[in-house]
């Protein structure tokens, strides 16, 4: 089968496009990758290697440097041991004249490298020189360096700042050494090294231009630097700038770089060796403009470059954007165009697959890209798909077009007429695919079905059908007219103008009321008369229409004639019917209202108006709810719902918003359904009547039997009916509730001996106390003689029975004032608390009574309780116990 083909290889061209297109911007962007990571190692990572091998090499100096200072000032150090030494053994009162000590410092100065002289020094600052005289050859001052050794052990060494010791003398570096014992004014032994010595060792360890080395002493101070700076030696160099200190933690050698914080300012690359035996530092440095000059030179090129190499490429590539933007919105503008295009368009190939299709075709066919290839065949139903294969292959080899209607099945079920048009494409006099169209002609077909339907209607009415031209002249009737007027159904229509047919007063009618509303509307519908050839009129039901072309341009009108004589007289009957109906509605005393299904009001009588306070057909457009508002409309919104399903219900409605009554109204509504011909629901109709005396006195009746006329409190019977009210109500909302048993002490001596009046208004007194200590909604009664009951709902916890039966004790244990008489009468209370939802009225009367004789055992005056078991289980209060 054709649609077991699969699909080719054609599926991945979008990638191969996609990826012919994004290719050379690939292409460039790999070569500015890789040009850019070269110009960033030579940028980034070449001048490091770079300032490692210098570091390396200064490295080297730093230690060969630091070496030989470390030999010089070891051999300076011996030389200082020696002598002090030497001093140990000659204890002499003038060690500084002892010729043997002479000798010696004579010696060391001759043979020592670098070391200019011995002296004796005292830690003041007084120093001698072998031999020496009382007079010290100079005075250094409190602060020298010699200060430092003046609480130092024997052979501490102090390497001191470069210093001059006369005027215009070369510069020394003094080494000294606490002497071992005392030797009175002679403390210290101190070598004066030749600072220039010390110079020419470092001089000969420069080995390029911008190269430095500078000998540091551990708190700051520079002892010596080549080449020399002004003012350098002896002054603390991290005293004005703190960031040249190195951290405490330190190694004894390392490498780093440095910025303006260097002594010259300039930006050094610095190699460091720490003495091992002195607290000095030697700093080879070099400038890293002496390091990088070359290679910055051959940077700026490399840059120079590779700019000019990126900038070519970011060109090619704006031009291959701009080349591709526009071969993009040129297929674009084809793809747009293709698929605005109203008709589906299609190629394909010699073997009938479809290769490409625009939107429009994708919808008709409902299909999607990836069954477009055999979609087409898919579509049509399994018994004709061969038979559709072979045909295509047909045309094919022989070059035909193809044009026909093909009726397909949508997905919803629906049939679709396309109509498919093909050509062959030739290259070079040979074909090599199809090309065609798919326009879907479902609608033109079935207008022109419709059309002819239409007219077979139109020929088959019984309504009279007229066309007229602008100027009025009749151009086509229909056969019902033509049997009216004796016509032969064929005959072609006679010279006949519509004024013909105008009842007196109807042109002017037709000038000024029904060509204006025909033009403006396009149409216009109402009753019109149509004059007979016999003399007669007859009454129609006219639909004038306006037929226009595309320019908008009046082509004719078409009458819709209908016969509406028998319509007229049951009009008429049905008027009357209504006339009388509305009168006898009007004159009624109950209320009536009738809606229609939609619930709008279309009749409403004088009753209900006066009721209301409206105004004569106020109501005329109104809904039910925007008639009676909100609240009536809330209560009458049900059974009008019922009265519309054929439902018949009555209901007695309170009415407080009664405008004539201090009191409220009571009416009783019944409401049923409207009735049409066919039997169903056309609208709902509602009759009030008032039966607010009736009800008042049933009202009243009911109020008698449940109150005691002596207290106007409940009686039993009263309380028995609102308790299961409210025991309802807790129970919904999971109260605690409690019953209350009251017996009045000492009632029946007060009552024996004053007379009935007196104890009866003792009796109200104790029901108007009872009022006053309890809440409104809590319910009292008297029971009968002087036993009462209170029940109490929304009760918080179990303990506010017990402070309520409290309270009504104290109440009622105050005296009460009968006219003249005092009266001391008390009560005694038994109360049972339980939980609604469990409570049971028969239960709670039986546990309260038999706390409440409880009490009166106890003594009278008393308030005794208990929890029932299905409360919860807190404490009880003092005279609260748990039922058993």
């Amino acid at each position: 089968m054709p649609s077991a083909v699969p699909p080719r290889s054609s599926e991945n061209a979008p990638v191969v496009q996609r990826l012919l297109v994004l290719g050379p911007f690939l292409s460039l962007g790999l070569v500015l990758v890789v040009l850019w990571s070269l110009v960033g190692w030579f940028s980034l990572i070449y001048p490091r290697s770079l300032i490692l091998d210098v570091q390396s090499e200064l490295q080297s100096t730093a230690d060969n440097a630091a070496g030989e200072t470390d030999a010089l000032l070891r051999e300076a150090e011996g030389n200082l041991r020696t002598m002090d030494l030497l001093l140990l053994t000659r204890r002499t009162k003038e060690e500084g004249r002892d010729a043997t000590v002479s000798l010696l410092a004579d010696t060391l100065r001759e043979g020592s490298r670098g070391v200019t002289d011995f002296m004796l020094a005292h830690t003041d600052g007084r120093l001698w020189r072998i031999p020496s005289g009382d007079v010290p050859l100079v005075n250094l001052g409190p602060d020298s360096f010699l200060q430092e050794l003046k609480d130092a052990r024997a052979q501490t060494v102090v390497v001191g700042t470069p210093l001059r010791l006369r005027q215009g003398a070369r510069l020394v570096l003094p080494l000294s050494t606490r002497l071992s014992g005392d030797r009175g004014q002679f403390q210290a032994a101190v070598a004066l090294i030749d600072l220039d010595t010390l110079l020419k060792l470092y001089r000969a360890r420069l080995q390029r231009p911008g190269q430095a080395i500078f000998l540091e002493r551990a708190d700051g101070v520079a002892l010596a630097r080549v080449p020399e700076l002004p003012n350098l030696l002896g002054r603390n160099i991290r005293e004005d700038r703190p960031d040249r200190q190195l951290p405490a933690s330190a190694p004894p050698t390392g490498r780093f770089e440095m910025g303006n914080e260097s002594l010259d300012g300039k930006d050094r690359v610095v190699a460091y060796q720490t003495l091992q035996n002195f607290p000095l530092r030697v700093f080879a440095s070099l400038e890293e403009d002496r390091v990088l000059g070359g290679y910055l030179a051959q940077r700026r090129a490399v840059l120079g470059f590779s700019m000019l190499v990126s900038l070519t490429a970011i060109g090619l590539m704006v031009w291959l954007t701009r080349m591709q933007a526009r071969a993009r919105l040129a297929e674009a503008e084809r793809q747009a165009t293709a698929d605005a295009s109203p008709m589906g368009l299609f190629r394909a190939a010699l073997d009938g697959r479809t290769v490409y299709a625009n939107e429009t075709y994708l919808q008709l066919m409902e299909l999607d890209r990836a069954h477009l290839a055999w979609g087409w065949l898919e579509r049509l139903p399994a018994h004709e798909r061969e038979k559709a294969r072979e045909d295509w292959i047909k045309r094919v080899t022989e070059g035909q077009a193809m044009d026909r209607l093909r009726h397909v099945r949508r997905s919803d079920g629906t049939e679709m007429v396309l109509s498919v048009r093909t050509r062959p494409m030739r290259v070079h006099g040979r074909i090599v695919a199809y090309a065609g169209t798919v326009l879907d002609v479902t609608e033109p077909v079935r207008r022109q079905e419709a059309a002819r339907m239409l007219s077979a209607i139109i020929d088959s009415s019984p309504d009279y059908i007229v066309q007229t031209s602008p100027e009025g002249h009749i151009v086509y009737l229909n056969p019902a007219v033509r049997r009216r007027l004796g016509m032969d159904r064929d005959a072609p229509p006679p010279h006949l103008h519509q004024r013909q047919f105008f009842v007196d007063g109807g042109e002017h009618r037709f000038e000024q009321e029904i060509l204006p509303a025909v033009m403006r509307d396009g149409h216009w519908h109402g009753r019109w008369a149509v004059r007979m050839r016999s003399g007669g009129e007859l009454p129609v039901d006219c639909t004038l229409i306006l037929h226009r072309d595309e320019s908008a341009t009046v082509r004719n009108f078409s009458w819709m004639l209908r016969d509406i004589t028998d319509e007229l007289a049951v009009e008429r009957e049905r008027e009357r019917s209504q006339a009388v109906m509305s009168a006898l509605a009007h004159s009624s005393a109950v209320e009536v209202l009738a809606v229609d299904t939609e619930q709008r009001v279309i009749f409403c009588n004088r009753t209900m108006e006066q009721s209301l306070g409206l105004s004569p057909r106020a109501w005329d457009g109104l809904t039910a709810e925007q008639l009676l508002g909100g609240q009536r409309y809330g209560q009458a919104q049900p059974l009008m719902e019922r009265a519309l399903q054929g439902e018949t219900s009555v209901e007695e409605w309170r009415d407080e918003a009664a405008q004539d009554r201090d009191a409220p109204r009571y009416i009783e509504w019944s409401y049923g359904p409207l009735l049409g011909e066919t039997g169903q629901p056309i609208g709902a109709y509602g009759v009030g009547r008032d039966v607010t005396d009736t009800k008042e006195e049933q009202i009243r009746l009911l109020k008698a039997s449940n109150t005691d006329p002596l207290t106007e409190l409940l009686n039993r019977a009263g309380f028995a009916s609102h308790i299961d009210t409210a025991l309802e109500r807790a129970r919904d909302r999971g109260e605690l509730v409690a019953l209350l048993y009251l017996d009045l002490d000492r009632f029946k001596p007060v009552n024996d001996e004053y007379g009935h009046p007196v104890g009866d208004a003792l009796l109200k007194a104790v029901a108007g106390r009872l009022r006053h200590a309890l809440r409104p909604q809590d319910l009292v009664a008297r029971l009968g003689g002087d036993e009462f009951a209170v029940f109490l709902h929304q009760v918080a916890k179990v303990e506010d029975a017990q402070v309520v039966a409290d309270k009504l004790v104290h109440a009622l244990r105050m005296p009460f004032r009968i006219g003249a008489l005092e009266l001391h009468i008390g009560t005694s209370v038994g109360f049972c608390v339980q939980w609604a939802r469990q409570a049971d009225i028969n239960a709670l009367v039986t546990q309260a009574d038999a706390q409440l004789y409880r009490a009166k055992r106890a003594g009278r005056g008393q308030a005794c309780g208990s929890v029932c078991s299905a409360a919860p289980a807190p404490e009880p209060p003092a005279g609260l116990t748990p039922a058993a």
